[in-house]
């Protein structure tokens, strides 16, 4: 009977950025189907059970080493090839494997993933919630990147024939394909997604910005952010903002016209660096709202936001604007805040309405948050469950 499940991807596993988030996630429901599940990924210094049958055991989850999955036996890179994904299928038996999913994986190594992976007769998948825009001023990188993921979105999700999407908007993009929707997905019963006690509603609005903003801050738009809060600090509001993900200097370093801006919300704002990701849900365990802001275009639309996920879950308010699936989850003024869009006035009403709601109706707001589970595993067993027994390509 086929019951192993391969996921595998460019990931930091022991850095838990967000993909691995996504990845680990996605595991642990899988794994409550009765699959055994395996995640392939990167380590910074992979333990030597990272490349053994054994594994090491992340969240629950038997976890090895894509750079060099087995010891002593070297292997190509798994951005131009699929050997190393191959050596664990062949290690586990390639009859026993039901699938191989690829989460945002170069063009190359997909594209010989899914020619290895049918010759096993083993069903391929791509994961698939990044479609690049360009970025910065390498024209030869952006050259390359684009053309990869142009390959990957348009030609090979056709040849895997199954493809799992964090929105509907990818997901009709690929509507002739056998295709799921899962945005990020947890198990919330886990020690690290357990709630604190609601904050004082009584103290000024503690928002918090989490993660890595992009190459020039492209990704999240946190100087429309700092702008905003900058604007409502000059009309007398109070608040508190962490930033956890950079450093002022670093901030400065590609902003260096807020520099005023900054000075003026002395006391107010924060900057913490990059910090582990048990530090950054800490944080976010104690923040009043979880907030950030992103240009709706093809690169927001095809993914899902992990910061959602995360503040979802553990029971924090969100304030951002429409991209991708967030309006399907986010209610004004029920559950968060919704800027209308990422213009000045926008992004401006939505906090201005965080940073003054009377202490009652904030309360009332995280409450009904904390009565709110959508992304736990468990909502989505039963998708995951009909996309797995009718895959495309098993033999």
């Amino acid at each position: 009977m086929r019951n192993i499940v391969i996921l595998a991807g460019g990931y930091g596993l022991d850095t838990r950025n967000a993909s691995a988030v996504r990845a680990l996630g996605l595991a642990q429901m899988i794994q409550s189907l009765g699959y055994q599940v395996i995640v392939m990924g990167k380590f910074k210094d992979a333990p030597k059970a990272a490349r053994s049958r054994a594994g090491v055991l992340l969240d629950g989850v038997t976890c090895r080493d894509i750079g060099q999955p087995i010891a002593n036996n070297p292997c190509a890179n798994y951005v131009v090839s699929a050997d190393p994904l191959m050596q664990v299928v062949d290690e586990q038996g390639a009859e026993q494997v039901l699938a191989v999913l690829c989460y945002n994986y170069p063009a190359r190594g997909a594209w010989s993933m899914i020619r290895q992976a049918r010759r096993r007769g083993i069903a391929p998948i791509l994961d698939c919630t990044e479609w690049y825009g360009w970025e910065g001023r390498k024209i030869l990188r952006n050259l390359w990147r684009l053309t990869g993921v142009a390959m990957r979105m348009r030609v090979l999700t056709r040849l895997a024939g199954n493809v799992s999407c964090a929105s509907r908007w990818f997901q009709a993009h690929v509507a002739g394909q056998h295709t799921v929707l899962w945005p990020f997905v947890l198990d919330t019963t886990r020690p690290e997604w357990q709630r604190s006690p609601a904050p004082d509603p009584e103290r000024p609005a503690h928002l918090v910005y989490s993660g890595s903003p992009g190459l020039g801050m492209h990704k999240d738009r946190l100087p429309v952010m700092i702008a905003s809060l900058a604007r409502l600090t000059a009309e007398g509001h109070d608040f508190r903002i962490s930033v956890a993900g950079m450093t002022r200097e670093q901030y400065l370093a590609i902003q260096p016209l807020d520099q005023s801006r900054l000075d003026a919300m002395e006391g107010k704002l924060r900057f913490l660096n990059r910090v582990p990701h048990s530090a950054s849900i800490a944080l976010l365990r104690d923040a009043d709202f979880s907030v950030f802001f992103r240009e709706s275009n093809r690169v927001s639309n095809t993914g899902f936001a992990t910061k959602f996920v995360e503040a979802s879950a553990l029971g924090v308010p969100v304030i951002s604007n429409p991209t991708s699936d967030i309006p399907l989850y986010l209610r004004d003024g029920e559950n968060g805040i919704m800027a209308a869009s990422i213009a000045d006035a926008d992004v401006d009403d939505a906090l201005r309405r965080a940073i003054t709601m009377p202490p009652d109706r904030r309360a009332a707001m995280i409450n009904t948050c904390r009565r709110e589970n959508t992304f736990d595993m468990r909502a989505w067993q039963d998708d995951a469950r009909a996309f797995l027994e009718n895959l495309r390509g098993l033999k």
